[in-house]
């Protein structure tokens, strides 16, 4: 009996190692994964379609967003001492050196442009700041000739520098002020936007030259791609953005071609209105080759921005910490 019951048992455990077989095969030639997953390995720890071709049908992961490590540190800058365009008050003096790098590779346009902005209103305002404190010393030095008092040598040759610069050929100290003004924040920061590219051209990254300013003889600046054989002309390089701000207020104080801007700003002054960015922009229709439609970029830059809510703006009191070493501010 117990010789039968061990044949049937023996008959029994073939029998089930011939069916497992049996499913094993099936489900190896089909396909099919019927061996266990330990718990915490499921399929969503590696996502195979994202690692295939795009010629599979499959979709790619996109690329993870990152900044550079230059654009980081000026944005947390800025937001440390609570520099943000949104609701100034009091513009912080700060000085930046040259844009970032990485700048031109953010992919969030008003990212770009509020940092580029951030970068340049300070130094629009102190350009203009020196400009006012020039006008104050000419003015102080016309009213001892208007009282008889009697220049020194050095405010005289001072006076005779800035005439031999402003390209002045008649009428003194009085055509000096004519030249010798402010230029509104928001036009510089505006021309500075258009020019540049919002700070991602390869003249401002390679010599901060925001306004595509020329000068003749390759030492002197960049030389422009697609230039004509025979011609000499580059675009002037500088240390700093601040050098190229002091560059273009001088150019545009100077330039016979930019005589009316400097016209109605000197009529505005005379009848005591605002010297307003918007309105000396339609001068510059010969700024550049496409006169009337740049003036028009001009204003279209004013209004989407808000650049006219940040002229009239003053600096704050007091001193700010200094921005990141690699972006040193310029010395005054």
């Amino acid at each position: 009996m117990k010789s039968a019951e061990t044949g049937n048992y023996r008959k029994i455990a073939l029998g089930s190692i011939f069916v497992a077989i049996f499913f094993l095969y099936v489900g190896i030639f089909a396909g099919i994964d019927i061996s266990p997953t330990p718990k915490g390995f499921g399929s969503d720890t590696v996502d195979v379609a994202t690692a295939t071709t795009s010629t599979t049908g499959t979709k790619k992961k996109k690329p993870i967003y990152r900044r550079g490590p230059e654009v980081v540190a000026l944005n947390q800058y800025f937001k440390s001492i609570n520099y943000l365009l949104d609701d100034v008050d009091e513009v912080p003096r700060v000085y930046i050196k040259r844009v970032p790098k990485g700048l031109g590779e953010l992919e969030s346009v008003d990212e770009r442009k509020q940092l580029f902005l951030r970068i340049m209103l300070p130094l629009a305002m102190r350009m203009n700041e020196e400009i006012t404190a020039q006008r104050e010393r000419l003015m102080a030095i016309q009213a001892k000739g208007i009282s008889g008092t009697p220049v020194s040598d050095a405010d005289q040759q001072w006076v005779d520098q800035l005439v031999k610069r402003y390209r002045v050929t008649e009428g003194g100290i009085t055509a000096l002020l004519e030249r010798i003004d402010v230029i509104p924040t928001s036009l510089v920061l505006a021309q500075s936007a258009e020019e540049s590219g919002w700070g991602t051209s390869r003249f401002v990254r390679k010599g901060n030259a925001l306004f595509g300013q020329w000068a003749w003889g390759d030492d002197e600046g960049i030389v422009p791609k697609g230039r004509e054989e025979g011609k000499t002309h580059v675009i002037k390089a500088f240390d700093s953005l601040m050098g190229s701000v002091r560059a273009y207020a001088r150019n545009i104080n100077s330039h016979p071609a930019y005589q009316s801007l400097r016209e109605r700003r000197a009529s505005l002054r005379a009848n005591g209105e605002v010297i307003s960015g918007w309105e000396l922009a339609e001068t510059l229709t010969k700024y550049s080759e496409r006169g009337a439609e740049y003036v028009d970029s001009l204003h279209a830059i004013m209004s989407v921005n808000g650049l006219n809510e940040l002229d009239g703006l003053e600096f704050a009191a007091g001193d700010v910490p200094p921005p990141p070493k690699v972006l040193a501010s310029i010395e005054e």
